[in-house]
């Protein structure tokens, strides 16, 4: 019988990988699999907002462009000063925004341009409950054409969800100890940890300025931050 080199070759190597992959396989199946547990943390913290924020526009109409930003920058310079003297630092206070718009009315269905509408919009941040009410009418009598609802909110938002995720990230791992105890066994180490949360706006509307006559109701209350988060240990 005559048999081919080549043909032997061939099916000598067939016949090795076919081998080290049944040998690859047994192996495989005698490593048991990970364990592993996955559990949802969660955590809520309340911060108290310790500033406000709200914007006062002043607007004059007219055919003088020149002469409503005269009338407007005075009017804008009374308001600032009137903040400064209520405790509010320059920094707290963005007073550059302005707009030039032609104003229009019609008759018989045609447009006809009679003059404009100057405007600035103050942008301001408090910190001081207790003078809001009273600030508010100020602005009023300063030449404030409106003021903006106000919203409570907190300086450092930012830092205050990162210590909810924190606690949350806690919450989780004790949830996954506990759930272990009964089963004797131990936690290792994290195999992934996802968050399932974001940071929101902390920001509340003041009450009314009718509301917030009396000091008595100047209060910021509480705002609840919610923290979520996954994550998967491994079992000792």
């Amino acid at each position: 019988m005559i048999f081919s080199f080549p043909r032997v070759a061939l099916v000598l190597c067939i016949w090795c990988v076919s081998s080290l992959a049944q040998a690859q396989v047994s192996q495989a199946q005698l490593i048991p699999p990970e364990r592993t547990i996955s559990v949802q943390g969660s955590a809520t913290i309340l911060v108290v907002p310790n500033q406000l924020e709200f914007s006062v526009s002043v607007q004059e109409r007219g055919e003088e462009t020149k002469y409503l930003q005269q009338q407007v920058q005075k009017k804008v310079a009374d308001i600032v000063y009137l903040l400064q003297q209520n405790g509010i630092n320059d920094r707290n206070i963005q007073s550059m925004e302005m707009s030039l718009q032609p104003h229009y009315e019609y008759d018989n269905g045609k447009r006809t341009q009679t003059d404009f509408i100057l405007a600035r919009t103050i942008y301001v941040t408090h910190n001081d409950f207790t003078v809001y009410s009273t600030l508010m009418q100020a602005l009023i009598k300063a030449g404030a054409t409106s003021i903006s609802p106000a919203q409570l909110t907190h300086s450092s938002p930012k830092q205050q969800y990162l210590d909810a995720l924190k606690l949350a990230v806690e919450d989780a791992k004790k949830r996954a100890l506990t759930m272990l105890e009964p089963l004797q066994a131990t936690l290792g180490d994290v195999l992934s940890i996802n968050e399932q949360s974001r940071q929101h706006p902390i920001a509340y509307r003041a009450k009314s300025m009718v509301m917030m006559e009396s000091a008595a109701v100047d209060l910021p209350g509480e705002k609840e931050i919610e923290a979520r988060v996954s994550v998967t240990f491994l079992v000792r």
